[in-house]
């Protein structure tokens, strides 16, 4: 991207997401920026982070390099009186934050949150053992999932970016998988004492190995599918 008000300024901007930096991409770049006329001249790297760095042997004095979180967090520190410009500037933090090209402050619940949902990937485990107690289980955890696999590759957990819900999977070809959800805000799971959270659970997995006509014979195996 060129923005250039002539003869005052020219600037490139080279926009990258998930490809890399082609052979001398900013050298080329840098030295086409030269032939401007403009007074003052910028050649910016858009980029997810400063390992692009890497990528380039142009000296870090001639181009600007900018991470698409820093142009995220000054976007979202903005107001706005017109509302459209709003919706639009929302719309594209959305995009940024769905694409993980953002970053979202960790607050102090992080010190809780992550002890709790230890606490409830344990809990579903003895509600696994308690549901097939002859049956053979094997913990597993992801950058995406915490559980336990059952019955070949059916398998019980959470997926983290869907913490409310726990989810009881089928083991098959088929995409989506055959699968039962517990929805832990619906059922007011918070709400309940220990011993009755773990009954909700004991029933919901029960319930849901014989809806999804689960054979417990059958040795746990791989890992779940990320997709």
């Amino acid at each position: 991207m060129v923005l250039e008000q002539a003869p005052d300024f020219s600037v490139f901007v080279e926009i990258k997401h998930d490809s890399s930096l082609g052979v001398q991409q900013l050298e080329r770049y840098w030295t086409q920026l030269q032939l401007r006329p403009s007074q003052k001249k910028q050649l910016v790297l858009l980029a997810r982070s400063k390992h692009s760095m890497r990528e380039t042997k142009l000296a870090g004095h001639k181009y600007h390099l900018i991470c698409w979180y820093q142009l995220a967090a000054c976007l979202s520190e903005l107001e706005f009186a017109d509302t459209v410009c709003e919706y639009l500037v929302g719309e594209f933090l959305e995009f940024l934050s769905e694409k993980e090209m953002s970053m979202v402050k960790v607050e102090s619940e992080y010190t809780r949150g992550v002890p709790a949902l230890r606490n409830l990937a344990n809990m579903i485990g003895i509600a696994l053992a308690e549901a097939f107690p002859e049956t053979h289980v094997r913990r597993t955890a992801g950058w995406n999932w915490i559980g336990y696999y059952f019955s070949g590759k059916s398998w019980v957990g959470l997926w983290y970016d869907d913490p409310l819900t726990v989810l009881v999977e089928k083991e098959s070809p088929a995409d989506p998988k055959p699968s039962r959800r517990l929805n832990l805000e619906e059922e007011r799971f918070f709400s309940l004492k220990a011993g009755e959270q773990l009954e909700l659970l004991i029933g919901f997995i029960a319930n849901s190995a014989n809806e999804l006509e689960i054979d417990l014979n059958i040795e746990p195996t791989d890992e779940p599918d990320e997709s």
